[in-house]
């Protein structure tokens, strides 16, 4: 008989113990003694015991064989099947009256080779008596499970026998007939299957209700349920609960679920959580062991290995002895019994027989074990009028919400939306609207689909003067319906639309360049976007080119050609689909245009200055891989086109980022659980405690030693000033590690967090100084890169981009002959750890793990800047080229062309040799691009005297956002 540890009665922790035990079957011979392993599964992975669900009928036979022994026919030539010499007949099954089955097949647990046994079986129907029937073996698969025969069909039968013969006169154990009835709904105390496939699960009736995955909730991985046991059905619900307080908040949730496993399987020695499902008082569910959510996954809830096979185990998150579950929890444990018991064709009521216990199909863990689970106020829910029981079985009989929801009232109608309030119902969380221009509910929510906690929304952005129909219907805490659509839709008619054109344009100019022409014009007030319309020929019908602006009132239009007519532009505003007049046109030639060379300085002291581009230009223009990524290319198309000829490859390992911001030698973090320090010159490392002498400790510091400034020493701090620890002293560097985000204080005060380990380096052996050092992996390092350089919302193929060309930059950066690799500024490119990641860059990063670009096997010289201008600027390495970027001019690139002032004294103070500015005069550019491309020397012509000097220096001295400019 079944041997378990006594339950007492305490809150709900499973009490399913491992024990030993021998097999007895309910109305069967008992078997030959083996012991095998049952109670919490992953103890021991033996076959498991035979059990019975609802579609297969199994009758076992003593593994000893029958007294007597008959000589069985010998099986020779075309019929031997492999077999030689004379079989016995060591064991049968004589003629058995059965439920109505269409499939039988035989199993046992061991004792027979299968090259040297023969498996027949007859069976009847009508009355009459099938001829004996080779039934082919089939041994157990290599993971585990049960030897035996292939299924074999029989249409209808109510009748079977079995004989085993053998020419080792080997002697089963186990051996087990099964019988399967595919249509079968009901489940009797005999019923067994071999696989969990066998029983044919029908459409279920009730909604699938949201179900938070395992993976959204943090699980470990399933240790000895990485292969999950699965029951040969579902035949009920035990409904338990975690203990603990009620008081968690909704975001604790996950926390609780990920705890319970980890205890389940560090403290009770289960391979896995034990429920099947956990369901908190916000009604959030959660998949429990692992084996997926629809099949009848073996757990370790109940107490009884039986009932762990062919029950679904739910727990309620919380205690339950005078607190009654929420709202929110009733209902989404209705909404999941209900949903498995359609699946199974189970009914909310009634009992069944299972381990020797005679259940409720709906029923508290104390009707398996003694215990006070799930709690007296849980416990009466189950059976209380309305409780679960009748929740269940109401769900189940209409298998969907009827009930409609009254007292729609419509107010607000403009031409474009309108405002809808209903009664509200008891029990909803969320309430869903849906609309249409047609009389018939959308089956998918599209425009015009709102969904909010308050009994009245408003639904917009539909189309102008239509008529409009609108239905509401609410949900429960799991996004379950609780009502249905109306059956008659709310009809609405909009109001007709307005159509308002805006005002005319005024105040066009336009500033031509040798290539280009800058056109301004006053901005109209309330409109979406401007169309400008340029032409060769006054008055012309058609647009040499049309360009779309939205919102600014500026535009460069580049790449123009010289013509014998000259140009003609006109702009006009636009408010949705109203349009406008167009301008006065405004006529402008590029035949004989400056080109910007000379600027005399004016009177005022003010020189106008505009060009193109921020930064260098050389490599890839960060808001050109923005408006490509906008054009629908992928990250490697731009890579490419910003550094032709290099290529894709792989490259992982650490980095070292001198965090230039912390500018002490001291070392301070932010103290923390798990926090270890290391010295590297010795491997020396130490735990670090959180408090020391019953104070909390809350900083730790890496410092100089003040009387030997080649040494350094470890500090803490609790309150008041840093104290020496343990007087730990070393010469050479250390670091702090352990965590996945340290805090490392900055001399502001501030703290910023990094990952890896943060490491007080000296810069060569024997020196006085200290430099911060950030010690992590490449990929790590690179999300703390890309949300700097990059706003984060752009698209992500230009995130995925700018991360190749981050972490190629950083790679190249790589070097042993100096204590770091790369700095943490604008000098390399900016870092700014842990603290600046975001969920969309860390995805680009995550897409293009460990992913360089490479050029002759070499890692590539990635630079990069904000802005081309529209033509990239020539680098130091073949792949660094110039030439015309086809994607930087775009709306949003305000970079593109820019336009400013510089004052002569500001000039004068960089250049105080030239005396009064006179004049500026260019004297050579690149030779690419509008105005003959970027400066690369220019005359400073003073009072004084001339200075010459680059484009790059006239940049910074005059402030100027690139050196493609002109006046």
């Amino acid at each position: 008989m079944l041997s378990w540890h006594t339950a007492r009665r305490t809150p709900c922790l499973l009490v399913a113990a491992a024990v030993t035990f021998g097999v007895l079957m309910p109305g069967a011979a008992q078997a030959d003694g083996t012991q095998v392993s049952g109670g919490a599964p992953g103890a021991v992975a033996p076959p498991p015991a035979p059990v019975r669900p609802a579609q297969v009928t199994q009758r076992d036979i003593p593994s000893s064989a029958p007294a007597e022994r008959v000589p069985a026919p010998e099986v020779t030539g075309d019929d031997a099947h492999g077999h030689t010499g004379a079989a016995t007949i060591v064991a049968q099954l004589k003629d058995t009256d059965l439920r109505p089955f269409s499939m039988l097949g035989v199993t046992w647990d061991g004792g027979l080779d299968e090259d040297h046994t023969r498996v027949e079986a007859r069976w009847r129907s009508d009355g009459t008596w099938s001829d004996w029937t080779e039934l082919h073996t089939d041994p157990a698969p290599e993971e585990g499970g049960r030897p035996g025969t292939e299924p074999q069909w029989v249409g209808s039968a109510d009748g079977a026998e079995v004989r085993v013969a053998s020419t080792e006169d080997a002697k089963p154990r186990g051996l087990s007939l099964s019988t399967i009835d595919p249509e079968a709904d009901t489940t009797d105390d005999r019923a067994a299957t071999a696989s969990p496939a066998v029983a044919v699960t029908q459409a279920a009736a009730v909604a699938k209700p949201s179900i938070v995955s395992r993976a959204s909730w943090g699980a470990s991985g399933s240790g000895g349920c990485d292969n999950p046991v699965y029951g040969k059905t579902t035949r009920g619900a035990v409904i338990h609960h975690t203990a603990g307080n009620n008081t968690y908040t909704k975001a604790q949730s996950k926390a609780i679920v990920k705890a319970t496993q980890a205890y389940h399987v560090k403290s009770r020695n289960w391979c896995d959580i034990g429920y099947n499902f956990l369901v908190d008082k916000y009604g959030q569910i959660f998949e429990g062991r692992a084996g997926g959510t629809t099949k009848p996954v073996r757990a370790a809830h109940s107490g009884n290995d039986a009932v762990n096979q062919e029950t679904m185990g739910v727990s309620l998150m919380g205690t339950f002895s005078t607190t009654a579950p929420s709202a929110a929890m009733k209902s989404a444990v209705v909404n999941l019994v209900s949903w498995r018991f359609a699946s199974y064709k189970l009914k909310a009521k009634g009992t069944y027989s299972l381990g020797g216990k005679t259940l409720n199909r709906v029923a508290g863990h104390r009707n398996v074990v003694g215990t006070e689970c799930p709690g007296n106020a849980a416990y009466a829910w189950l059976s209380a009028k309305g409780g679960l029981r009748d929740s269940v079985e109401s769900r189940l009989a209409t298998g969907s919400v009827t009930t409609e929801i009254g007292g729609r009232t419509v107010s607000g109608v403009s031409s474009t939306a309108f405002t809808m309030s209903w009664r509200a119902v008891s029990g909803a969380t969320t309430y869903e609207v849906r609309t249409s221009t047609t009389a018939a509910v959308p089956a998918t929510c599209t425009t015009g689909c709102v969904k909010g906690a308050a009994p009245k929304a408003t639904i917009g952005s539909l189309k102008a003067g239509s008529v409009q129909y609108a239905w509401v219907r609410a949900l429960d805490a799991s996004g379950n319906p609780l009502t249905a659509w109306q059956a008659t839709a709310k009809k609405v008619q909009l109001k007709a639309e307005v159509v308002e054109k805006p005002a005319t344009v005024s105040g066009v100019t336009v500033t031509a360049g040798s290539h280009s022409a800058r056109v301004r014009w006053a901005p109209v007030s309330g409109v979406s976007d401007y169309d400008i319309c340029l032409t060769t020929a006054k008055g012309a019908s058609s647009c040499t080119r049309w360009v779309d602006v939205s919102k600014s009132s500026t535009t460069l239009l580049s790449d123009l050609k010289a013509t014998s007519t000259g140009y003609f532009v006109k702009v006009r505003a636009a408010r949705g689909t109203a349009v406008g007049a167009w301008s006065a046109e405004v006529p402008f030639s590029l035949a004989g245009a400056s080109v910007g060379t000379t600027a005399t300085v004016p009177s005022s002291g003010r020189i106008a200055v505009s060009g193109h581009g921020y930064g260098h230009g050389i490599g890839m223009s960060q808001y050109g891989a923005q408006g490509a990524a906008r054009s629908g290319v992928k990250y490697d198309k731009i890579l490419s086109t910003y550094y032709p000829g290099t290529k894709l490859s792989s490259k992982g390992g650490s980095i070292r980022v001198l965090i230039s911001q912390d500018t002490t030698d001291a070392v301070d973090v932010v103290a923390g659980s798990g926090l270890i320090f290391r010295k590297l010159t010795s491997g020396f490392k130490a735990k670090l405690p959180t408090t020391i002498s019953g104070a909390k400790v809350t900083r730790w510091r890496i410092v100089q030693v003040s009387s030997r400034k080649t040494q350094s020493a470890l500090q803490y701090r609790t309150t008041g000033g840093y104290k020496a620890y343990k007087n730990i002293r070393w010469t050479g560097d250390g670091q702090f590690e352990g965590p996945s985000r340290i805090g490392l204080v900055m001399p502001s005060g501030s703290s910023v967090k990094y990952r890896g380990a943060i490491r007080s380096a000296l810069p060569a052996k024997g020196s006085t100084k200290r430099d911060t050092v950030n010690v992590l992996p490449i990929d790590h390092y690179v999300r703390g890169v890309i949300a700097a350089e990059m706003p984060a919302g752009w698209k992500p193929e230009a995130l995925k981009a700018q991360a190749v060309a981050a972490r190629t930059y950083g790679v190249r950066s790589m070097s042993a002959a100096r204590y770091y690799d790369i700095c943490s500024t604008t000098a390399c490119q900016v870092y700014g750890g842990a603290s600046r990641e975001t969920a969309t860059t860390d995805a680009a990063v995550r897409a293009t793990s460990g992913k360089i670009l490479t050029y002759g096997g070499v890692p590539a010289f990635t630079q990069f800047s904000s802005s081309s201008g529209g033509y990239t600027a020539k680098g130091s390495q073949p792949y660094l080229k110039a030439g015309v970027d086809p994607y930087d001019n775009w709306s949003g690139n305000a970079n593109h062309a820019w336009s400013t002032t510089v004052s002569a004294a500001t000039i004068q103070k960089a250049y105080p040799s030239i005396g009064k500015l006179k004049q500026l005069k260019i004297t050579k550019r690149s030779g690419a691009g509008d105005w003959g491309g970027r400066v690369t020397s220019i005359n400073l012509i003073g009072s004084a005297k001339t200075v010459t000097i680059s484009g790059d220096d006239a940049r910074w001295a005059f402030g100027l956002k690139s050196n493609w400019f002109r006046f």
